[in-house]
C-alpha cells in the first residue's frame, strides 16, 4: 500500500476554467454534477439559488453590470456572486466539481471534514458506492494520510517505524470496524448537507482494559484514517451511564468518512443500530486474514474477555452470529454459540491465542489473561491433584470469593490450570 496521500486539495474554484464560470450556462442542470458527490443533500432553496447564480451569470455575459443586474433581479452584493465570493452550497459543489473532475465510475466524491452549516471543506476522496473487493477498501486508504498524532501514539504500542505503522493501517481500520461495531459510540448527522458521524469511546475507568484499550482505538483512528482522535477531560461518576464509576472519554473529528463506513463498509441504514441490526458485510470474506483479525480483535476489545474458570474466551455475538460464525469457520476456529440474553460464541483459549483473539500490540489484559491461560498446563483428568501444588494455591483456595478470578490467579502463580469446579471443592475442603 503506498504511503502517500492522494487526497484532493487546492485552491478554491481552481480549475482550467476562469471564474466567473460561463460554461456552466451551455450545461446548466446541477443534478449530474450533485450525482458525483456521495450523498450531497439538497432542497428547492437551493436549487433557486444555484438558478439565480445562473441568471446572473447570463445577464453578466450580455453587458449588464452589478448594480443593473441587482435592480433587476431584486438583490444585493451581485458583484460577490459574480467574483465568488458569495456562493451558495450547490454553486459551491459545481465549483469543486470543476476542480476534481469526475470520479472513477462507480466511485463518488467525499469531503473529509464540513465547515460549520454542512459546507466541505477543500479535502477531497473518492469512495466506492459498494464495497466488491478489498481492492475498493486499499484505495481508499491510499488517499489517506496519518495525522502526526499517529507517530506520536505508536512508540507506546511497539511500533519502531513511520513505514511499520503506515503498512500496518489495514489492519487498523478492521480493528476499528470491530470496535465501532463494539463499545464506540455513534452519532449520526443528517441535518447538513452531506451524512456526517460523531464517533466516541466511553469507557469505565473500574475496568483494568479501559486505557489501554482507548488509547489503541485512538492510533486506528488517526493511522487509518487521518482523523484525529483524542483522548478528552475525564468524566465524572454518574447513575445516568451503564457504569457509575468515573470514565475515560475519546473523541473523533466528526467526518462523512465514518459515516461511510457505517453505512457502506458496515452496510447499515439510516435508523439501524449495531445492538439490533446485523453487519451486512460480506466483503470481509474475502479481505486478508490479517484484516479479519483485527476486525474481531475490536470486537473482541469491546465486548469479548477470557473466562479462566472455563479455559474459553467469550465474545458477545448477537445480532451477527451468522457473520462470526462463518469468520471463525473460514479461520478453522472451533466454537460454539450459547444463548444468553445476548447471544454469545466461545472458543479455547488455546484456539483464541492463535489467532490472537486479543491484541498483541494493544495488551490490554484481556490479552495477558488469554497468554496465561492458554500456555497454562492442565493436569491429566481423574488423577488427584499433587501435593506440591495443593500447598501452593492453599491461600488462593482460602480466600477465594470468586471461583473464575481464583482460576486465573492459579495458572498465573503455578503455571497450570484447574475449572472453576475444582476450585470450588477444593476451596470448600480449605474451608
Amino acid at each position: 500500500m503506498s504511503d502517500v496521500s492522494t487526497t484532493v486539495t487546492g485552491p478554491k474554484h481552481a480549475s482550467a476554467n476562469s471564474w466567473p464560470p460561463f460554461h456552466w450556462l451551455a450545461q446548466p442542470d446541477i443534478r449530474p454534477v450533485a450525482e458525483d458527490f456521495w450523498r450531497a443533500k439538497y432542497d428547492e432553496h437551493d436549487v433557486a439559488m444555484y438558478n439565480r447564480l445562473l441568471e446572473i451569470l447570463k445577464l453578466t455575459k450580455e453587458g449588464r453590470n452589478g448594480d443593473q443586474i441587482g435592480r433587476q433581479l431584486h438583490m444585493n452584493n451581485v458583484r460577490k456572486y459574480i467574483t465568488g465570493e458569495k456562493e451558495s452550497f450547490l454553486t459551491h459543489l459545481r465549483a469543486e466539481h470543476d476542480r476534481l473532475g469526475s470520479p472513477k465510475p462507480g466511485h463518488k466524491w467525499l469531503p473529509l471534514r464540513l465547515k460549520p452549516r454542512g459546507t466541505p471543506g477543500d479535502e477531497w476522496i473518492q469512495v466506492p458506492t459498494e464495497i466488491k473487493s478489498f481492492d475498493d477498501i486499499s484505495h481508499v486508504l491510499d488517499q489517506l494520510e496519518p495525522t502526526e498524532e499517529s507517530y506520536q501514539l505508536m512508540e507506546q504500542f511497539g511500533y519502531k517505524s513511520r513505514d511499520e505503522l503506515i503498512q500496518d493501517r489495514a489492519n487498523h481500520l478492521g480493528f476499528l470496524m470491530g470496535t465501532l461495531l463494539g463499545d464506540a459510540g455513534k452519532d449520526l448527522k443528517s441535518e447538513g448537507k452531506f451524512p456526517s458521524l460523531k464517533a466516541f469511546l466511553v469507557l469505565s475507568k473500574a475496568k483494568e482494559n479501559s486505557e489501554r484499550f482507548g488509547e489503541f482505538t485512538s492510533l486506528t483512528v488517526n493511522s487509518a484514517l487521518g482523523l484525529r482522535m483524542h483522548r478528552t477531560n475525564d468524566l465524572p461518576a454518574s447513575d445516568k451511564r451503564y457504569s457509575k464509576s468515573e470514565c475515560f472519554e475519546w473523541l473523533a473529528q466528526t467526518s462523512p468518512l465514518f459515516a461511510w463506513i457505517f453505512h457502506i463498509m458496515m452496510g447499515l441504514k439510516r435508523g439501524e443500530k449495531t445492538t439490533n441490526d446485523p453487519l451486512r458485510a460480506d466483503w470481509l470474506f474475502d479481505t486478508p486474514i490479517g484484516s479479519q483479525i483485527h476486525f474481531l480483535q475490536g470486537l473482541s476489545e469491546s465486548d469479548g474477555w477470557v473466562n479462566p474458570g472455563r479455559d474459553i474466551v467469550i465474545i458477545v455475538a448477537s445480532p451477527n452470529e451468522a457473520l462470526l460464525d462463518k469468520i471463525l469457520t473460514g479461520m478453522g476456529i472451533q466454537h460454539l454459540f450459547e444463548k444468553q440474553k445476548v447471544n454469545i460464541v466461545l472458543f479455547s483459549t488455546l484456539s483464541g491465542l492463535r489467532l490472537p483473539i486479543f491484541n498483541e500490540r494493544a495488551n490490554t489484559n484481556n490479552y495477558q489473561n488469554l497468554v496465561i491461560m492458554a500456555n497454562a498446563r492442565r493436569f491429566e483428568e481423574r488423577v488427584p491433584l499433587p501435593t506440591w501444588f495443593l500447598d501452593k494455591i492453599g491461600p488462593i483456595l482460602e480466600n477465594c470469593t470468586n471461583y473464575d478470578q481464583s482460576c486465573l490467579e492459579i495458572a498465573r502463580d503455578t503455571s497450570c490450570k484447574i475449572s472453576n469446579q475444582t476450585v470450588k471443592k477444593y476451596s470448600i475442603l480449605v474451608k
